[in-house]
């Protein structure tokens, strides 16, 4: 195992780590934001029969041309169809969505005839289709819809509903179990007692890991056995465990022999980032350890990087071991030094003309949080030395897929 590996190597490593976890129904409100098992193909057409698509009557196209008067022999409504065949010289009252009776093959609107006593008068001629949406137009019997792998959006279930899917396959997600290592810290609802900070790493985990079954272990003091016992304990009950602090190289950092103890297997352990470094991945059989450092910032470049890609797979979605970078332009000279590739806390602005630029913070570092809390991304600055240029292109690792970066990306 090196000592020290490069980001996409990591990814990687995590990402080849991953099985898929077992299939389970869930209902169709339930399916968002799950991944299909199996593909979904169509298994009727949609619309099943054809309709109207405006209020007027149906009739036959070649009644049209001749202009005598249509008698009116009945109402096909929503819901309720004319079960009659349309003969020569008739018309049928139809509402928008009402089935086409048999023998008609046109709709003419409300506003295209005239009416009185003895039925309707065309205005002008009608041509066969008119006004009518066809059966299978939207989709057709045995079409294939979705793939499997693919994550079940809101934008699916109107589709999904008007094909009678009540459930849907999906894979199960994992269980994560997640501690938060370090004497010196209290919660962050509680008071300050001398020599401590308060806690922010549970509620960033708790965050990003708002859509998984999570159990929170608490705050663990620097102390090996300790640690050890709800370790295993976390491992009774989750496919994942996400620690933050105790795994740099001081005395009190004690993830590694911790993990140790509980015979889990270091696949690697610092990587060549920056805030990040001293992340470690760990597997004790399928089960996954996720060790962050403590450093906040730390922990959001951890999550997006390495514990979500792994989660996201074990759903059953196909991730690419890229770093998932975006383009920007840089909006001021950014100079940067040799050795780790950098990932700067950075704020985005969209131009008159939708350019998207990236203007780093005016600090940086690892343990900032007002940096973070300004943050509408980081700015990937790759390892090596390198000076930067205003307009340059750039790659950006957005925070979040929220409202503003939704705004400036269609994917």
């Amino acid at each position: 195992m090196k000592t020290l590996i490069e980001v996409e190597e990591a990814r990687q490593i995590v990402l080849q780590a991953a099985t898929p976890l077992g299939i389970e129904w869930v209902s169709l409100p339930e399916a968002v934001g799950r991944v299909l098992a199996e593909p979904v193909i169509a298994p009727h057409d949609l619309p099943p029969f054809d309709n109207a698509a405006m209020d007027g009557y149906a009739i036959r196209a070649a009644d049209a041309p001749l202009g005598l008067p249509l008698r009116i022999v009945g109402e096909a409504r929503a819901g309720r169809g004319y079960r009659a065949v349309v003969q020569p010289g008739e018309a049928v009252a139809i509402s928008t969505g009402a089935p086409v009776p048999a023998g008609a093959d046109a709709v003419v609107p409300l506003e295209e005839v005239e009416r009185d006593e003895t039925g309707i008068r065309l205005r002008q001629p009608v041509a066969s289709g008119a006004n009518i949406r066809p059966r299978g137009q939207d989709i057709q019997a045995g079409e294939p819809l979705l793939p499997s792998g693919i994550r079940i959006q809101p934008k699916h279930l109107g589709m999904l509903a008007a094909l009678g899917f009540a459930s849907l396959k999906v894979y199960q997600r994992a269980r994560v179990a997640t501690l938060v290592t370090g004497s010196e810290l209290v919660p962050y609802n509680a008071p300050l007692a001398p020599d401590t900070i308060r806690d922010t790493n549970s509620l960033l985990l708790r965050w990003w890991l708002r859509d998984y079954p999570c159990t929170f272990g608490g705050i663990v003091p620097d102390d090996l056995e300790i640690l050890r016992a709800l370790l295993e304990s976390s491992l009774r009950d989750a496919e994942v465990v996400v620690l933050t602090g105790g795994v740099s190289v001081g005395e009190h950092d004690l993830v590694k022999p911790a993990l140790q103890a509980v015979g889990a297997t270091v696949r690697f352990w610092r990587v060549n980032i920056k805030p990040g470094k001293p992340i470690l991945f760990a597997q004790r059989g399928q089960q996954a350890i996720f060790g962050l450092p403590g450093n906040p910032l730390a922990v959001v470049v951890g999550m997006r990087l390495f514990v979500l890609p792994y989660l996201r797979t074990l759903e059953g979605e196909t991730v690419a071991p890229t770093l998932p970078t975006l383009p920007a332009r840089l909006a001021v000279p950014v100079h940067k030094k040799g050795g780790r590739a950098e990932f700067q806390t950075a704020r985005l602005r969209l131009d008159s003309e939708g350019v998207l630029w990236v203007t780093p913070t005016p600090a940086q570092g690892s343990a900032l949080l007002k940096s973070l809390a300004a943050a509408d991304a980081f700015l990937y600055l790759p390892a090596g030395t390198r000076s930067y240029m205003p307009g340059d292109v750039v790659q950006i690792l957005p925070l979040e897929c929220g409202s503003f970066v939704q705004k400036c990306f269609s994917t």
